[in-house]
């Protein structure tokens, strides 16, 4: 058995006798077809007759043995003759692999077909998604040698960018978190991984329609693989570092900023104190928004109000929408209910099958005791009218909110004036009324169910 292995490893010896250096030369410099251009064709000729053949056995094992040899020289003497000498070399020595007699064998086609992957990128280029494929094909062959597929998945991932495919997006961050878990990398790695596949992940679900299905199967796999990382405990000691080691990079608050959002850390001092130095180094009205539901979550209303007023300038009208509620989430805090009502509006012109504005002005009106103190049980009780009607109104526009607003119905109708306050009022129940005060709409009488 050591003799076959001996043998096994001086066949292997034209690939493994080059620096890549010497090897990139010795290609750049080799004509198309070699030194033998004749020989080249004829060796070319045969294995691929022989390959075909072997394909319509379905890759039988051991099935291309006989002529491997043809293969074999025209990988070493010509190497740019075909493209095929590739895609073809990685299923002949992966027959070989897993038809080894053992592991020292076994591992020596492992290390052939890395130089497969090698020789194909300095003959024909493509290196990102030539290190793609070599790396997949390690990580099948050898899944625990977790450094080097992390490693050659890296630099493809580095090359490719956003075309990068979803599996190796998935195997490279998988490849983190076991390195992480060797103690090779500290939680920094994953933490720059994330967010590295993170932003391929969302440029291919917003651009990439073929694929899109893809990529949101990958990210629900990526937070799976996150989710042990994803404490706030975990995240914010490790940004405030980095934070206060350099506050004026851009780049950097813009990723602390959306890893603390997407984890839910926004009440957080450092994505206060992150917010407010990047609203200083580069104003703009999505980062007044960040920073006025901020000051919204931390009760600090008129700051809220300052920055959201600078927010209402974004385009976005799912943004605009957003910034308007919680706008009128923020004068209503200040008893300004007038403002209030007039951002929910608003809000509701960004989003007009969105309910949630028209529930927020009913409770507007609901809460009006003490602005529309009446006179007598129809005045104080008139308010309740209006507001179940714009309770009714959002389940119309928006059937989402049914639940929320039938709830509302019941809890507000139990306040309407009864029928005696209303016959002595001189009224009639299904007649319209007017209600004052700072609402000033038109509604209908009605009396308290008993």
């Amino acid at each position: 058995m050591k003799t076959k292995v001996l043998i096994l490893m001086l066949a292997l010896l034209p690939l493994l006798s080059f620096a890549q250096s010497d090897e990139q030369q010795r290609i750049a410099q080799m004509p198309k077809y070699g030194e033998d251009s004749v020989q080249c064709v004829t060796n070319l000729s045969l294995y691929r007759e022989s390959f075909k053949q072997w394909q319509q056995a379905k890759y039988a094992p051991g099935g291309f043995d006989a002529s491997y040899h043809f293969w074999k020289w025209v990988f070493d003497y010509c190497p740019k003759a075909s493209l095929y000498t590739y895609v073809d070399g990685a299923s002949i020595i992966g027959d070989k692999i897993n038809t080894a007699p053992n592991e020292q064998v076994r591992n020596a086609y492992i290390d052939t077909l890395m130089m497969v992957y090698d020789q194909r990128a300095l003959s024909f280029g493509d290196r990102g998604n030539v290190l793609a494929r070599k790396g997949m094909d390690l990580l099948r062959f050898k899944p625990t040698d977790a450094q080097a597929i992390y490693n050659i998945l890296h630099e493809s991932i580095e090359i490719e960018g956003n075309k990068t495919k979803d599996g190796i997006i998935d195997a490279y961050f998988r490849a983190t978190v076991q390195l992480y878990n060797d103690g090779v990398f500290t939680k920094d790695a994953i933490l720059e991984n994330y967010e590295k596949v993170s932003s391929i992940i969302d440029f291919n679900v917003d651009f990439n329609e073929k694929e899109q299905d893809r990529f949101l199967g990958v990210r629900t796999n990526v937070e799976s693989v996150f989710e042990p990382f994803a404490s706030c405990e975990d995240l914010i000691p490790l940004y405030t570092k980095k934070f206060e080691e350099n506050k004026n990079d851009i780049q950097l608050l813009e990723k602390i900023s959306y890893m603390l959002d997407a984890k839910r850390c926004t009440d957080s001092k450092l994505f206060q104190d992150v917010s407010v130095q990047y609203h200083k180094i580069n104003p703009s009205p999505e980062s007044a928004f960040m920073l006025g539901k901020m000051m919204y979550i931390k009760g600090d209303y008129n700051a809220a109000t300052k920055y959201l007023t600078e927010a209402v300038q974004m385009k976005d009208p799912k943004k605009l929408y957003d910034a308007y509620y919680v706008l009128a989430a923020c004068y209503r805090m200040n008893d300004n209910f007038v403002r209030a009502r007039e951002m929910a509006n608003k809000a509701i012109e960004n989003a007009p099958k969105n309910g949630d504005p028209l529930l927020f002005i009913g409770e507007l009106y609901g809460q009006s005791g003490k602005l529309c103190d009446g006179t007598n049980p129809v005045e104080r009780g008139c308010i309740y009218w209006v507001a179940v009607d714009m309770f009714n109104q959002a389940k119309r526009v928006d059937p989402s909110v049914t639940d929320r607003a039938n709830k509302l119905i019941e809890a507000y109708s139990i306040y309407f004036p009864d029928k005696e306050a209303i016959f002595y009022s001189e009224l009639t129940e299904g007649d319209d009324y007017e209600v004052g005060c700072w609402i000033n709409r038109t509604t209908k009488i009605r009396a308290v169910k008993k």
